[in-house]
């Protein structure tokens, strides 16, 4: 399993964030006209590999995408993941957040930034 697919189990399996999204997460793209609200999940930047005495660690920048029909909704769900992401078994760094109202469709948007460290 990629530490893609490991991430995205690990958050539809809490309750809290799956309460809100049920399981509308999606690594690269959502499905048109997808039910609010909903998280894409893709990488941002391909981080580069650091050898630590002999194993090869790799800190990919992952972006999480919330749509939502509100901001508050879009706020509800960014907390929602971050609790859940810091119960993976990966090293986190949360870099960035920032929120847009998307100009495509409306919706508004939450952008939540994580390195992610990985073997």
């Amino acid at each position: 399993m990629t530490f893609q697919a490991d991430i995205i189990t690990t958050l539809l399996a809490d309750n809290a964030l799956k309460a809100l999204i049920v399981k509308r997460l999606w690594p690269d793209a959502a499905p048109q006209d997808a039910e609010t609200p909903f998280i894409v999940m893709w990488e941002f930047a391909t981080g580069f590999e650091h050898t630590f005495k002999t194993v090869a660690v790799t800190s990919p920048l992952l972006q999480f995408v919330i749509y939502d029909s509100t901001y508050g909704g879009a706020l509800a769900v960014a907390d929602a993941l971050r609790a859940a992401l810091l119960t993976t078994t990966y090293p986190l760094v949360f870099e960035d957040e920032r929120s847009i109202r998307d100009m495509t469709t409306g919706l508004y948007r939450r952008d939540v930034d994580v390195r992610v460290s990985h073997v």
